[in-house]
């Protein structure tokens, strides 16, 4: 199908010109001033409203099996809820496997996801364990397309941390392969002492989720693991910083000169810890917990001067029924639905509330994310010859978010209530309408795995 998007404001990280985009064979063809049209051509109107890349969501958790359960949100479901909010490349994560290589794993749960995908994916690869042949394994994870690793400094129990030797040995051996190293930074230490403390005093409830995994413990994990792999010349991006503590940890490293990239989530720049206190404080159960007023004000402050190169939502969903499985802030499924507001939050948040700048929004939710892992300039930009995956976004389009208008299995929101201003009208995948002012278009096996070509680190 070929298309011509006509009259709209084309948004790069780069800054805003009225432009015409024409796609033909799945691919933009040619971005400019009064394009001229063709026979057989589709025109889509987008006067007035925004022209962006379709959003890359660099952290999500679909059909994510964990402490015998599996969350709300399969492929299927997931990728259909991001499409309805204009992202259209997710990046999941694939486990280690017994039995099998690295790369083996990885094909398995590239196997697993192509017949119910509606957006593109690729993937990170979670690792728990040095395989035998760490360096040949890596590089054969690469070879696949998987260009980034997971490592955890905290969840011992779960079977995720790695102690220090191994971790540096598995970072190091990354890093020489030619992946991006990722971290979940926690202080391991501080967070077991703390749980051993809270459960001599009968402090397990729910409500105590904050104090039982504080700022301080992501900060001091986010110092101690920026030290360690900047000494030894390993670029290092911490997944989900969720605290003012935790930016000044990476403010520290960067003035060392360490090469530290990090991430935020719409979650820690709009929600507090003071929705542990009600009756659905298991609701917001997620690992970093949710911080103060103060923290969001920080983040923000990080955001708006560039300090963050990526916003992502770490989907992962669990239904009030799993949630209400846990009977303390210990054993609480831990993680929440995002994917499908996190353009319309971060732009009304950010773009309308706080005023940053357009190009800004799509550098962090598109070119960054597609740049850091592998993806760009297949991904990630309008420009010719990359591929069409475009969403026309409505500025004037404001949407009360609830959730029986969300389209993940997971049975609340936790932003039930909010009013954006700006929601996406129409959204293309490869060329092809996928949804169209409410209406999801797409076909779940539509989507298509996207190898990424390793690290590529910012300027």
């Amino acid at each position: 199908m070929s298309y011509l998007i006509k009259g709209g404001i084309v948004i790069t990280e780069k800054g805003e010109t009225l432009a015409d985009v024409a796609i033909d064979n799945q691919r933009i063809s040619a971005v400019g001033r009064d394009l001229s049209d063709s026979p057989g051509r589709i025109t889509l109107d987008a006067g007035g409203k925004y022209v962006v890349p379709g959003v890359i969501d660099a952290h999500t958790h679909f059909a994510l099996r964990s402490r015998g359960t599996i969350t709300a949100d399969d492929f299927e479901s997931g990728t259909k809820a991001a499409i309805c909010g204009g992202v259209t490349t997710v990046i999941d994560f694939a486990d280690q496997l017994p039995g099998l290589s690295l790369a083996e794993a990885a094909q398995a749960r590239i196997d697993e996801a192509k017949p119910h995908v509606a957006t593109d994916f690729a993937l990170h690869m979670t690792m728990t364990k040095a395989p035998d042949n760490l360096a040949g394994e890596l590089g054969g994870l690469l070879k696949l397309g998987v260009g980034s690793v997971k490592l955890f400094t905290t969840y011992r129990a779960a079977g995720y941390l790695l102690e220090k030797d191994v971790f540096i040995r598995v970072s190091k051996a990354a890093h020489r392969a030619g992946l991006l190293v990722t971290v979940h930074a926690e202080d391991n230490y501080l967070v077991e002492s703390l749980e051993t403390q809270m459960k001599a005093a009968g402090m397990t409830a729910p409500s105590y989720h904050a104090a039982s995994r504080p700022a301080q413990a992501e900060a001091l994990a986010i110092k101690n693991t920026s030290s360690i792999l900047g000494e030894a010349g390993v670029p290092v991006y911490f997944v989900h910083v969720s605290s003012g503590q935790g930016l000044e940890a990476v403010r520290e490293a960067r003035r060392k000169g360490y090469s530290v990239y990090a991430e935020t989530t719409p979650h820690y720049l709009t929600l507090t810890s003071r929705l542990y206190g009600g009756d659905s404080a298991r609701e917001f159960i997620m690992t970093p917990p949710l911080r103060e007023s103060c923290d969001i004000d920080a983040l923000w402050d990080g955001v708006l001067n560039r300090e963050f190169q990526v916003i992502a939502t770490d989907h992962c969903s669990f239904t009030r029924e799993q949630k209400a499985q846990g009977t303390s802030c210990f054993d609480t499924f831990p993680g929440i639905p995002g994917v499908e507001t996190l353009l319309p939050l971060v732009h009304h948040e950010g773009v309308t509330r706080r005023g940053m700048p357009l190009s800004e929004l799509m550098r962090m939710l598109s070119c960054d994310p597609a740049k850091l892992f592998g993806l760009y300039p297949r991904k990630g930009v309008i420009a010719p010859d990359a591929d069409a995956d475009i969403v026309i976004f409505d500025p004037n389009l404001s949407k009360t978010i609830t959730s029986p208008s969300q389209h993940s299995k997971t049975d609340y929101s936790p932003y039930e209530g909010m009013t954006v201003n700006g929601y996406p009208s129409t959204v293309l995948l490869r060329g092809e309408v996928v949804y169209d002012n409410g209406t999801f278009l797409g076909v779940a096996g539509s989507g298509k795995f996207v190898a990424s070509k390793g690290q590529s680190y910012l300027d």
